[in-house]
């Protein structure tokens, strides 16, 4: 399967205080779109003024608020060309294509995201600190949008010009339409490049309940990519919906869909779904340049023990993976535990670990491709193991042969010393459709953290 690294970012550095450029005009609806009498249709102005005020008062409050995210990858294969297409002309063909490319495959991953100074950090879910790089080390080579979960809204609420286009129904419910553009000039709208990031201009369209005077649904769609990107457009569908957190019905996120049109013409659909939204209770660290900020209330720090060294390189084990796996369900990210079912002995054959000590870990890839053969790949990652009462770090990759590979009989499973990630672990390979996590039971060698990078 052909990945190609794509991470979009919007950074405002704005606050989040303040009231709402609520420009539109109040343009006549068609007749056929209205539903009731012109004396009881809401003015689409005051609409956007009220819906405005109110969207721009609850994004004071998200910096308090996070989300865990699942984000499903599915990506399509467009049709081998001998000369390289222009990015205008693959837009205009997706634009007027009737049904999808083939599915070439698709990963899944879960992230935890929340809003800071203006800005979407990310983590593991229940690691203990987001950073501000974690999103484009996180995207591996697939697709990984932000910007959903207030950031966008900000800046269009207080640097576009919304016009109101049209009534329409939507699930029986009256719904307002407006459209806007933010030139350049005006966006904070980041794209990864080679070199860094690019800004692009982006337009779309705001969807408001007039009777609710609050956001349906947000179309943002970038404008054609600069050539030094590997994709051509980008296109998030962002539907919104109240949810009760602290007692308090907020505004969160429902489904995000990212669509990417790649210079290449293969394309891709990203579904992120939004759960356990909740407010900060506790102190929260932000990782920035290597400076931690606090991103909650003040609390008595209590000074933390020494932490225990990593184990040493060399140590090899055998592990039972104890968490029950889904491949319909896991994703990259997911914690995961497991058992030594043999022990861990040092130089001397001194037991370091006993049979049975508990491994911390997660997943960090969960992912499936077609032919030759439908293909299902799982990378994991070992953390940390139990031992005296104590979490002690620990790195290590599967144990085999380098770039060596093995058919195993009873599951037609392969294993790879080198995962086609860059994490520290193992990568297995199955051609079958549901996982079992006995499939996983492998044996380990701990590799120092100085030798991680030659170990990727």
């Amino acid at each position: 399967m052909k990945h190609f690294r794509f991470v979009l970012a919007t950074m405002l550095t704005l606050p989040l205080a303040g009231s709402a450029q609520t420009t539109g005009s109040a343009q006549k609806t068609n007749s056929a779109q209205t539903t009731n009498s012109a004396q009881t249709t809401p003015d689409p102005a005051a609409v956007l003024q009220r819906t405005g005020e109110r969207l721009l008062a609850d994004l004071k409050r998200m910096p308090r608020y996070t989300c865990v995210q699942t984000i499903t990858r599915t990506y399509y294969e467009g049709k081998h060309q001998f000369e390289r297409p222009s990015c205008s002309s693959l837009i205009s063909a997706h634009n007027a294509r009737k049904k999808k490319l083939p599915v070439e495959g698709w990963d899944r991953l879960r992230l935890e995201v929340a809003l800071v100074e203006g800005n979407s950090v990310y983590s593991w879910v229940g690691a203990p600190r987001f950073t501000d790089d974690t999103l484009d080390k996180l995207a591996g080579s697939g697709p990984l949008g932000s910007g959903d979960f207030g950031v966008f809204l900000s800046g269009i609420l207080r640097r576009a010009t919304l016009v109101f286009q049209a009534e329409r129904v939507v699930d029986g419910s009256r719904i307002f339409e407006y459209s806007y553009e933010m030139p350049i000039g005006k966006s904070s709208y980041n794209v990864k490049v080679p070199n860094g990031w690019a800004i692009t201009g982006y337009s779309g369209t705001l969807l408001l309940d007039p009777e609710a005077a609050d956001l349906v649904r947000l179309v943002v769609r970038t404008d054609e990519l600069p050539p030094v990107s590997s994709a051509c457009q980008a296109t998030s569908e962002v539907t919104y919906k109240r949810a009760p957190i602290h007692q308090r019905m907020v505004l969160v996120p429902h489904e995000t869909r990212l669509y990417t049109i790649t210079a290449t013409g293969n394309e891709s659909m990203s579904q992120t779904t939004y759960a356990n939204c909740r407010e900060y209770s506790s102190t929260v660290k932000m990782i920035f340049n290597g400076e931690t900020t606090n991103a909650g209330p003040a609390a008595t720090v209590t000074p933390a023990a020494e932490p225990p060294a990593p184990l040493p390189a060399g140590l090899q084990f055998k592990a039972h993976i104890t968490t029950p796996l889904d491949s319909d369900t896991a994703a990259a990210g997911d914690p995961i535990e497991a058992v030594l079912t043999t022990p861990m002995r040092g130089q001397k054959k001194e037991v370091i670990a006993p049979a049975g000590a508990l491994l911390h870990g997660r997943l960090r890839a969960v992912k499936s491709w077609t032919g030759p053969f439908d293909s299902l790949q799982i990378g994991m990652q070992f953390e940390s193991v139990e031992i005296g009462g104590r979490k002690v770090p620990l790195s290590a990759v599967l144990y085999a042969p380098p770039y060596a590979t093995f058919m195993a009989t009873n599951s037609y499973r392969m294993k790879f010393l080198k995962p086609d990630d860059s994490f520290i672990g193992g990568t297995f390979f199955f051609n079958e459709v549901h996982l079992r996590p006995k499939q996983l039971d492998s044996e380990w060698i701990t590799v120092a953290p100085s030798e991680e990078k030659d170990k990727k």
